[in-house]
């Protein structure tokens, strides 16, 4: 989970494409990823938490 933060955080979307995925695999909850994608819009700023949060929407109807 940190490390979905990190690379968001970063704005390496493919990667946190990959990660995402691997995290929602392993367990992690839709709930959970959201928690990510706020922490990541406070630290980071709104538009890099939309970001992440289209990606990862893409991700889960994928799921």
């Amino acid at each position: 989970m940190m490390n979905l933060a990190m690379i968001g955080a970063l704005g390496k979307m493919p990667e946190w494409e990959i990660h995402c995925r691997g995290a929602i695999n392993n367990g992690v909850t839709q709930e959970e990823i959201r928690a990510i994608i706020h922490v990541i819009g406070i630290y980071c700023g709104v538009p890099q938490a939309l970001e992440c949060f289209r990606v990862a929407k893409a991700v889960l109807a994928d799921h």
